[in-house]
């Protein structure tokens, strides 16, 4: 669906972008085969999506490149090294100053990066149409007995240009 509504964007000479935050990875352990099937996967469905647009923008004969209109994002956190405590200000079995050299901790000491997990959802559609919310369209948010979600949805067909007194 995004990719359509880019496409036609790009036939009618429109100025249209689409923002997608998605997780750094899935839950689990980054090199696990879940966790890499689902990121070979997402990789696929974004690297098709920029080779449609890119074959759009060539046709239209316009100078753009495919990341005009459509940029994926993670969120994550990076820590100066003088931010992680050290085995004298914590005690040794929480310090990642000694961890194994082929542990998660030893990683996350030697990478300093942590990834924040986008749980909302965000989007504005043809600027008219707002939803925001952290509900899922799936059976465990469906349900009704299970998980809390909410969302909201909202309208605005015109706009003015009038600066406000």
């Amino acid at each position: 669906e995004l990719t359509q509504r880019i496409l036609r964007a790009i036939e009618t000479g429109e100025d249209f972008r689409v923002y997608v935050t998605v997780p750094l990875h899935p839950e689990g352990p980054p090199a696990g085969a879940t966790v890499q099937e689902i990121l070979r996967w997402q990789f696929r469905t974004i690297e098709f999506m920029y080779r449609k647009i890119g074959r759009a923008i060539e046709k239209s004969g316009a100078v753009a490149v495919p990341q005009d209109y459509l940029r994926f994002f993670c969120l994550g956190k990076r820590e100066c090294p003088d931010d992680v405590p050290s085995s004298s200000s914590s005690s040794s079995s929480l310090s990642l100053e000694n961890a194994p050299k082929n542990s998660i901790a030893r990683k996350v000491r030697d990478s300093l990066r942590f990834m924040i997990y986008v749980h909302s959802k965000f989007a504005v559609f043809d600027d008219e149409y707002v939803i925001v919310g952290s509900a899922n369209i799936n059976e465990r948010s469906m349900a009704g007995n299970r998980d809390t979600e909410i969302a909201i949805g909202a309208y605005q067909p015109c706009f003015t240009d009038e600066a406000a007194d």
